[in-house]
């Protein structure tokens, strides 16, 4: 059975990040997240239980999985940090130095202070209940093909960590008619995605999305933390990065 691997070229440590919390913090809570998902599968596949991708069919009830031990893993990585102690709160972690949030246990219906995340295998249009404004950490990831041997399938992989500070005017809100069962959402605008694309702490080049100058600007900055990048695609490379020392 294969094991991911977490790919130190596609690690940015210049990442931006609030509240103290470091990029190798993210990086940590990415390989535990590789290591939990690793043991899982060989339990799974020991007890001949399949695999966590197939026993959690539906798509969105694996990036639930996955975003949930992301999320539990960043908030562990980090002294910064802590989950946020009320199911279905928001933000999903708190800066463990608010004193609001102490005085309740950490456990916050709706706070002003922290991270919300997201996790989906899509490239853009991520969505919300509200147009909120926080800090977002989205997980993107790639899994293997439904139809491979169990054995032989590809491990699911994160090929985008992005984070970005968003406000209500990066949201485009979607109500809902006095009739309508339809669950009210929020999508991330142009706005939104252009912040959470532009700082990325971890990613694989081939995940890179987004159209014209926008797209170019993404792949020169990928270009400044992924030397093997540099090295392939010289074209991306500027002034700030010497071609073959993206990184000391």
């Amino acid at each position: 059975m294969q094991t991911p691997e977490f790919n130190e070229d596609w690690f940015n440590p210049n990442a931006d990040l609030p509240y103290g919390v470091e990029p190798n913090e993210v990086r940590t809570a990415i390989k535990e997240f590789y290591d939990f998902y690793d043991d899982l599968n060989r339990f799974l596949m020991r007890e001949d239980h399949g695999r966590i991708e197939t026993v959690l069919r539906a798509n969105n009830a694996l990036s639930d999985f996955i975003g949930n031990v992301a999320t539990e893993e960043l908030a562990q990585a980090s002294d910064a940090l802590i989950i946020n102690q009320k199911q279905d709160g928001f933000p999903d972690i708190l800066p463990v130095d608010n004193e609001e949030y102490a005085e309740q246990d950490y456990e916050v219906h709706h706070g002003t202070e922290g991270i919300e995340t997201k996790c989906s295998k899509s490239n853009g249009g991520w969505q919300a209940h509200n147009n909120e404004e926080a800090w977002f950490v989205v997980f993107r990831y790639q899994r293997g093909n439904p139809e491979a041997d169990l054995q032989d399938m590809e491990p699911i992989r994160l090929v985008q960590v992005l984070a970005g500070s968003l406000n209500e005017d990066d949201w485009s809100h979607s109500g809902r008619s006095e009739d309508s069962r339809r669950t009210i959402t929020s999508s991330i605008i142009s706005s939104g995605m252009y912040k959470l694309r532009s700082n990325p702490i971890y990613e694989d080049p081939e995940a890179i999305t987004g159209r014209g100058e926008e797209l170019i600007e993404y792949k020169q900055r990928h270009a400044s933390f992924d030397p093997k990048f540099a090295d392939n695609h010289p074209e991306y490379v500027t002034e700030q990065t010497e071609l073959g020392e993206a990184r000391e």
